[in-house]
């Protein structure tokens, strides 16, 4: 009744009649979109053809992703547009041409989904790779104390002979003096205790930095005190260690 351009549309279009908002007429697109024959169309409730029962489709106007009702339930999603239409013979009455975006729908929800996805992957791979490059880091340092702490030992190691050397000589000198007559003993034995004093001295020297060599970094518990000179060398030594670049993971 609405002539050629109506059946030929590519569109899906349905006339309601406004007042009573019943269907009077429907195109082969329409049939097809709601999965029934015309003659089904016709008569039926346009709002019982609608999923969204709450939404005024009424005033003339484009509506996006309309969700209607195909004939076994499921939904499709177009794009509506609503013109108001006078007649002599069928009075008020509204056309509906709706193009089916379900497709269209279908793949932006897709892309969507892959972009999330990608967002997602993109900022664990990032997370993955700063928790790597801090793990990088940690080893480094590890094998640089390692390598370090085998150098004192080996240094210390060298020391110790010497200063045990060292001590021997004072032993014996000890014996010695404690022969020599009392009268001619006094400035002997002043020396002499002043080189033991050094002796003990080097020998504490030696055994801290040997334990300190062996001992984690964040282990304070039994280390002997390092004297002030060597503690503020190894601290300054600790610190430049810390600032050494390390090779970054490809």
């Amino acid at each position: 009744m609405f002539g050629l351009l109506f059946e030929t549309s590519p569109d899906a279009a349905l006339i309601v009649q406004r007042g009573s908002g019943r269907v009077v007429s429907a195109n082969v697109r329409a049939a097809d979109m709601f999965a029934h024959r015309t003659d089904e169309l016709v008569g039926a409730r346009f709002e019982d053809l609608v999923l969204e029962p709450d939404r005024d489709l009424s005033q003339p106007g484009r509506y996006e992703d309309v969700a209607l009702r195909r004939g076994d339930d499921y939904p499709v999603y177009v794009t509506m547009q609503v013109a108001h239409i006078e007649t002599q013979d069928h009075g008020e009455l509204a056309a509906y041409m709706a193009r089916d975006t379900s497709e269209r729908r279908l793949l932006e929800s897709e892309v969507i989904a892959k972009h999330t996805a990608l967002f997602i992957a993109h900022a664990e791979l990032g997370e993955t790779k700063a928790e790597l490059e801090h793990r990088n880091h940690e080893i480094a340092m590890l094998a640089w104390r390692a390598a370090m702490g085998e150098l004192v030992a080996g240094i210390a190691h060298h020391l110790n002979n010497p200063v045990g050397a060292l001590a021997s000589t004072v032993r014996r000198l000890s014996l010695l003096t404690a022969a020599l007559p009392i009268e001619v003993r006094g400035d002997f034995e002043r020396l002499l205790q002043r080189v033991q004093q050094i002796s003990r001295r080097i020998e504490s020297n030696v055994a801290a930095i040997v334990h300190a060599s062996r001992v984690n970094a964040v282990d304070t518990t039994g280390r002997p005190e390092l004297p002030p000179e060597l503690a503020t060398v190894l601290s300054t030594f600790a610190e430049q260690l810390d600032d050494i670049p390390t090779k970054e993971s490809p």
